[in-house]
């Protein structure tokens, strides 16, 4: 008896489910808006040609963006300017997310500070080239 036990254990635990499930993020919760610096450029043959380098800054905990996270899924508010938006949140790896369709990278999280950008590829403003729009966001608790 003791034979086929062992190998039965050893079947079992070689055929264990794999968890499918992104692990939930540290950036749950509501983070302040302290600077976006938005970039747009085109790329065409290897080459870079920025368009636009703008650099905000926000002071004080008045614009903010809140992550309602349940399970990889949610949503997030932007409060920014005076304007309130709401959109889609879902996680896709520990390094990326989605905020309705746009796709968000982590670049640093803490359990005070936290920094994404946003990667916006358009190929059809610009015949032959690819122009990217990112926009960084500098945040903290």
């Amino acid at each position: 008896m003791k034979r086929l036990l062992v190998p039965a254990l050893l079947t079992l635990a070689a055929c264990k489910k794999e968890d499918t499930t992104v692990r939930q993020p540290d950036y749950d919760g509501k983070w302040y808006i302290h600077q976006i610096v938005e970039k747009e450029y085109t790329l065409e043959n290897g080459d870079t040609a920025y368009t636009r380098y703008d650099v905000n800054d926000y002071p004080g905990t008045v614009n903010y963006l809140d992550f309602q996270i349940d399970r990889g899924k949610g949503d997030a508010l932007l409060y920014l300017d005076g304007h309130l938006d709401s959109m889609s949140y879902e996680a896709l790896s520990q390094a990326y997310f989605r905020l309705d369709s746009t796709l968000c990278e982590v670049s640093h999280v803490t359990d005070s500070t936290f920094q994404f950008n946003t990667l916006i590829f358009d190929h059809t403003t610009i015949p032959d080239r690819v122009q990217v729009t990112q926009h960084f966001f500098v945040l903290s608790r």
